[in-house]
């Protein structure tokens, strides 16, 4: 009986390993997500470079400042991430993390589906990988690029309507909304001041989204939302950064048994 649990943890094992194998030659991001605008016309223009292109365009260029740099990521991401998060999408765009890249948080999404069934990932690379989310989903990424160049960012969630990034820059701060490549020259303090500061940078939002698209944001909105109270936007889930671990801890431990079997067998002959 004891033989039999221990080949059976070992082919579980194997199973599991070979499945981390697979993802590891897998993209979280679906090509179809360049053709998805046309579907569901919603934003125009919306993902105009592939995968996995940004992470070079991404790469800081030498003599580069910190506002040009800002505002380029902010651009980038824009036009790189799909604005997507539409129920029927889960399966198709990876929303629910596949079981070949994470089969612990594709459980997850099964024993917790509100949190992880559409999953927004804390880490930013794999957030940008399969290249679909709102607002927070591309403010996280922008972060994410911002931080690893050494510059100060936070998220901020603007009247519980919309997600932004707050950059530091010198002895002041803007905002950075890479979900529609907006760069507000102001901080928090002076737009909750005077919310009409957000009405040039958002002039332009009835462009982004084709005619017939359903409850687009307007300048109106964007207006009316920076007057209101904003709070940090925290993504943080520890149980993410450990399931990278331990989904190759796992396997190695279910096969563990078997292999000081054969190792044991080896040194009595």
């Amino acid at each position: 009986m004891k033989k039999i649990i221990v080949n059976l943890l070992f082919v579980a094992g194997a199973a599991l390993l070979a499945v981390n194998i697979t993802g590891l030659f897998k993209s979280m991001r679906n090509p179809d997500l360049y053709s998805l605008e046309y579907t569901i016309r919603n934003r125009i223009g919306d993902v105009t470079i592939p995968y996995p292109d940004i992470n070079r365009q991404l790469q800081r260029i030498d003599g580069e400042s910190d506002k040009e740099y800002m505002v380029r990521v902010n651009g980038l991401v824009h036009d790189g991430f799909a604005h997507y998060w539409k129920k029927e999408g889960i399966e198709r765009f990876h929303m629910r993390v596949p079981v070949w890249e994470n089969y612990l948080l594709y459980a997850a999404s099964y024993i917790h589906p509100k949190k992880y069934e559409r999953y927004e990932f804390s880490n930013y690379k794999k957030g940008l990988e399969r290249g679909v989310g709102v607002c927070s989903g591309h403010s996280i990424v922008v972060k994410g690029v911002l931080k690893d160049h050494g510059i100060k960012a936070e998220l901020l969630d603007v009247g519980g309507r919309h997600v932004v990034v707050r950059a530091t820059l010198g002895d002041s701060a803007i905002i950075l909304d890479p979900d529609f490549g907006v760069v507000v020259p102001f901080d928090t303090a002076s737009l909750t001041a005077n919310p009409e500061l957000a009405r040039e940078p958002y002039g332009k939002m009835a462009d982004l989204y084709y005619p017939d698209a359903k409850e687009p944001y307007t300048t109106e909105l964007m207006v009316d939302i920076f007057g209101k109270r904003k709070y940090v936007y925290d993504v943080n889930n520890r149980f993410e950064y450990f399931s990278y671990w331990a989904i190759w801890i796992i396997p190695v431990i279910l096969m563990l048994p078997w292999l000081i079997r054969l190792g044991n067998r080896k040194r009595t002959l």
